[in-house]
């Protein structure tokens, strides 16, 4: 069987309901999902990357969904943590709507393959709009992770 986004989002990296008012907050409050063993100036490095990336350009990519995210030399694997916010966030959205579902991705400095699979993979939740009207209803983690869980890298 191919990898799947389970592959990258552990259960415990799910936030339903998120509650964060800023796309800063809600990044700080995914970050502190993930799975990273080194002293924690690591998180907050990873944190100040993944905001700088947002600043760059936003990753809010439309229907509801920012997928904030950095390539970081610390990350050993593709991480990511997920969230439903409890209210929509301004992400500075490609369409301007405010977004809902948060998927903070962290992949190896030097691995461009898996940064760009796991992009794309979360990109195609928007495009299943049966699929995304059941995410934005998610309404535990569990629920949020077992339907994001098969999806193909």
């Amino acid at each position: 069987m191919g990898r799947t986004l389970s592959d990258l989002l552990r259960p415990e990296a799910v936030l339903v309901p998120l509650r964060a008012a800023t796309a800063a907050e809600a990044v700080s409050a995914l970050a502190d999902l993930l799975p990273l063993t080194g002293p924690p100036e690591d998180r907050a490095a990873l944190k100040a990357a993944v905001l700088a990336r947002e600043a760059a350009g936003s990753t809010g990519i439309g229907t509801g969904i920012a997928i904030p995210h950095a390539r970081w030399p610390k990350a050993e694997a593709p991480m990511m943590a997920a969230g439903l916010a409890s209210t929509p966030i301004d992400f500075r959205s490609a369409d301007g709507r405010p977004v809902s579902l948060i998927f903070l991705l962290a992949v190896p400095a030097a691995d461009y393959a898996a940064h760009l699979k796991a992009l794309a993979a979360v990109s195609r939740l928007g495009s299943d709009k049966a699929l995304l009207r059941k995410l934005l209803r998610a309404s535990t983690p569990g629920e949020l992770h077992s339907l994001v869980a098969g999806v193909p890298l």
